[in-house]
């Protein structure tokens, strides 16, 4: 029996212009390290644009990583939300431990939080990277694992089917009126 695998990809041409954009920070940094440590001989300013290329150029190495890979940022199976957060390392969960989700937006980010009936079990299976940036969300009050919306390809798509899977009555709006209909 073939299983019924639903895909959701990031949009290449999103990731393709944030790419554009570390490039252009990169070569500004660039310019403004050289200005400062060799024109100006203001060494704290140009050690601080200099630290800021190098953030950049890791950012960029991401974006190239995401570009190159073929796999899609989140999977939904009969049993299991399978989230390709490190695309090596894919998180399944099963929808029976998804106890609520939040929609939520920061700073013009749309993100869907999961919460699980035991996050402990699922902080265990995550892998180290995972975890770090897992550790933060939970410090600033948001769910253990996030799905970033605002660079897919077919965000209503994704609404509707985790309305479909968890039920409309377990989702989390603190008060605020949110359905899949609406916008994130």
């Amino acid at each position: 029996m073939e299983e019924n695998v639903v895909d959701f990809y990031e949009s290449k041409k999103k990731l393709s212009l944030i790419a554009v954009g570390c490039i252009l920070f990169v070569l500004l940094c660039m310019y403004l390290s050289y200005e400062f440590f060799f024109v100006e001989m203001n060494y704290l300013i140009g050690g601080v644009a200099a630290l800021g290329g190098v953030f950049f150029f890791f950012c960029l190495i991401q974006i190239f990583k995401k570009l190159s890979n073929d796999k899609p940022h989140v999977s939904m199976t009969k049993e299991y939300l399978i989230l390709y957060v490190l695309p090596d390392e894919p998180v399944q969960i099963r929808w029976e431990d998804i106890e609520s989700y939040v929609p939520y937006e920061i700073y013009r980010n749309s993100f869907i939080g999961l919460v699980l009936t035991d996050e402990e079990e699922y902080r265990d299976k995550m892998p180290d990277k995972l975890k770090r940036m897992s550790k933060m969300n939970v410090k600033m009050g948001y769910p253990q694992y996030n799905i970033v919306i605002g660079n897919l390809k077919e965000t209503q798509e994704l609404l509707e089917e985790i309305t479909i899977r968890i039920p409309h009555k377990n989702m989390v709006t603190e008060g605020k009126t949110v359905s899949s209909t609406n916008s994130l």
